[in-house]
């Protein structure tokens, strides 16, 4: 059985206020008048106009023992019956031709044959994509006033929908299991029984995770996922059920233990567990896609992070710098070694050259060579002394660059510099990610991506990522297909990262592979790159309905929204459609434009012609106001807070939304209280067997089931 306040069947409220009796509930003078001459007695009267106005209030025909009292006092004050008049039936055939005079006034066609058939077609059509009995209902219920049909009693949508729910999932259920092979099945049915290290069952391993989705724990999760996919492919066990059934089926087992589980019959058993693999299949991917971005997004926040810190502290690290340079430059400069260096080897050198100049043409070369023999040797030897001082001059240098940290540091300090001036913390990124980088790229491999448009241009740059990542400095940017590899969907500060302007036709691969892993994270995030085999990264342009489905149902939906005249149902043509639109905004502009000068909390800048509305300043509260606010707060009754719960509770109904995961309604003796007292004690997070030792009546196995098998947020959520 279903509570009928889970369902949208038309009932009176619990609370009626004063504008509703007079909006719904009040009796027209020709209603009044078409009553009086077709009763016979003042209580047929009244009965006879409170079915009329219930009738047109909800579609249907409430008991009379079922009007509030409320409704029928107001009716009977409305049309000024002698107090004392019910509303009663003489007879059930009175009760009859009343029902047949409102259809006839009303125009109602009752044909309670042809209003099941129509419920069993929309409940047996829907039942394969929905579970709960509730909705089945309801999609009923609209069906059922969109064909002007008399609604059925509720009992028996609700026998309908439990009986027809019931052969659409045996049917389910069977075919899972025939795709089931004997192995899968055996291996499915043993993780109720088989039991892992920690002495629970592989069943309550399956529910949950391996972990939670931190970087540390990548390698637990990477195994959870290993072993759910070794359970088998669960793709093919589901197909051509839908997804919502799956879900619901899944959180069926869930919300069950071992032994629940192990009650029901074995074709419904291995396929509830079937379904539960495809979600712990799916949630593995999930935990890992949002491990990666997680990840990445934080240590973007850390760049930009020691981006300001470089701003707080660039005067020191260029005082620093410029300290540096001075020590190089009093190594090279002109009293330098260096430069000594290269003034003593030109000028020896310019003595030999004239020396030799100074010959003869027809001199003898050989007394020549005797009488320059010592002074070229002394030449010779103070060039070698020279070069020797030059690259004793430049080992000072180099030896200086080391004591300074050496040469890759202080390069990282100019990069830190320089990303300062262009405020760039793109450059400084890989350093955050450097040493996740191998996770990152195991990580990847682990999910198989997808785009979900033509624009698949980062997980190409992915891809040649993954095919240098055994690079050193550099990788070329031409891919294996000797195309240049496509960047443009980065900034242009990541482009200029990327690149190196000595190195043309070559990518700094640090910043590359950076600039990848940020960009993946963004594509994960918006959806443009999707998870093949997740539920949260799933490829969203696969859920949508087809152009066949869509184009039937438009022209209809163009009527609900407002987008055309009720009773339109013409074709749908875009360029139209478009021209209509266009036309139905330049005439909304044109009366904007026409109220404006009387708008005063409208003003349009004329520079920039950006519209500013000012904010609505409530009245100051009057005197009178404040008195009666104070009254009223003196009056009101002290609550404890289970008691607001309580109240709530009943006035609302909200209780009625939590329920076992099939549907059904609970098997509890008192489900409101069960309810009440387990909100309570979750809300205050108590915990149910420390709640137990303080509220008497309820035992903490109690308190712990309700919320184990009775309460789920997807479930409250979607309600």
């Amino acid at each position: 059985m279903t509570s009928i306040e889970r369902t949208a069947y038309p009932r009176f409220k619990r609370l009626i206020t004063a504008r509703e009796l007079h909006v719904f509930f009040s009796p027209s003078e020709a209603e009044a008048a078409w009553a009086t001459e077709r009763t016979q007695s003042e209580d047929h009267q009244l009965a006879l106009l409170v079915m009329l106005k219930s009738y047109q209030r909800m579609g249907c025909f409430p008991k009379l023992a079922d009007v509030p009292e409320m409704v029928a006092e107001f009716v009977r004050r409305v049309v000024e019956l002698p107090e004392g008049t019910v509303p009663v039936h003489a007879s059930p055939r009175t009760g009859e031709q009343h029902r047949a005079l409102i259809r006839q006034r009303v125009g109602l066609t009752y044909d309670q044959a042809q209003a099941r058939k129509v419920a069993d077609e929309v409940i047996r059509t829907e039942a394969a994509a929905k579970n709960d009995p509730a909705d089945l209902i309801n999609t009923a219920l609209e069906k059922l006033v969109e064909t002007g049909l008399e609604l059925p009693a509720f009992s028996t949508l609700d026998a309908m929908a439990s009986a027809l729910r019931a052969e659409v999932n045996k049917v389910i259920c069977g075919g899972i299991y025939e795709r089931l092979s004997e192995a899968h099945r055996e291996r499915l049915l043993k993780l109720l029984t088989d039991r892992g290290p920690d002495g629970k069952t592989l069943f309550n391993r399956l529910k949950q995770s391996a972990e939670r989705a931190s970087w540390s724990h990548f390698k637990n999760l990477a195994k959870h996922l290993a072993w759910v996919d070794g359970l088998g492919d669960s793709t093919v066990w589901l197909q051509e059920v839908a997804a919502g059934k799956v879900t619901d089926f899944a959180g069926e087992a869930a919300m069950a233990d071992a032994g629940v589980l192990g009650d029901y019959a074995v074709m419904k058993r291995a396929a509830l567990l079937a379904c539960l693999v495809h979600k712990a299949r799916m949630r593995a991917r999930d935990e890992l896609a949002t491990m990666f971005v997680k990840r990445v997004a934080a240590k973007v926040k850390r760049a930009k992070t020691e981006l300001e810190e470089i701003h707080r502290r660039q005067q020191a690290l260029v005082e620093t710098l410029i300290a540096n340079y001075h020590t190089l430059l009093r190594q090279v400069d002109d009293g330098g070694p260096v430069q000594a260096g290269r003034a003593k080897a030109a000028e020896l050198s310019g003595e030999v050259v004239q020396a030799l100049a100074g010959l003869d043409d027809g001199a003898d070369v050989t007394e020549a060579a005797r009488r320059l023999n010592g002074r070229l040797v002394a030449a010779l030897m103070a060039l070698t002394g020279a070069v020797r001082a030059q690259a004793g001059a430049l080992v000072a240098v180099s030896a200086a660059v080391d004591g300074l940290g050496g040469f890759a540091q202080q390069y990282e300090q100019i990069e830190k510099v320089s990303a300062h001036h262009g405020d760039n913390w793109e450059v400084l990124l890989y350093g955050q990610l450097r040493k996740d980088r191998p996770v990152m790229y195991e990580l990847t491999e682990l999910l198989e991506l997808r785009a979900t448009s033509a624009d698949d241009r980062v997980l190409r740059a992915l891809e040649h990522a993954r095919r240098h990542r055994t690079a050193r400095d550099y990788l070329p940017e031409v891919d294996a297909d000797g195309q240049v590899v496509d960047v443009s969907f980065a900034t242009q500060n990541w482009q200029k990262a990327v690149r190196d302007r000595h190195r043309p036709g070559m990518l700094v691969r640090r910043h590359f592979e950076a600039m990848v892993f940020c960009y993946l994270t963004e594509e994960l995030r918006t959806g443009d790159v999707a998870v093949i085999g997740s539920e949260e990264y799933a490829d969203w342009s696969r859920q949508l309905l087809s152009w066949e489905v869509v184009e039937a149902k438009l022209p209809q939906y163009l009527v609900d929204v407002g987008l055309r005249e009720a009773g339109d149902v013409r074709p749908f043509d875009a360029a139209a459609f478009t021209a209509e639109l266009r036309e139905k905004l330049t005439a909304a502009a044109a009366a904007a434009d026409g109220g404006y000068p009387d708008n005063e909390d409208l003003f349009i800048d004329p520079k920039t012609g950006v519209p500013t509305l000012a904010a609505h300043r409530a009245d100051e509260q009057r005197p009178s106001a404040r008195k009666l606010e104070q009254a009223i707060k003196a009056r009101m009754p002290e609550r404890s807070l289970l008691g607001i719960v309580a109240r709530t509770a009943y006035w609302i109904e909200w209780w009625h939304r939590f329920g076992p995961a099939s549907g059904s309604d609970p098997k509890l003796s008192d489900p409101f209280g069960r309810y009440v007292i387990t909100t309570f004690v979750k809300g205050t997070n108590m915990g149910p067997y420390e709640a137990a030792r303080h509220i008497p009546g309820v035992s903490g196995h109690e308190l712990s089931m309700a919320a184990n098998r009775h309460f789920s947020i997807p479930k409250w959520s979607s309600s």
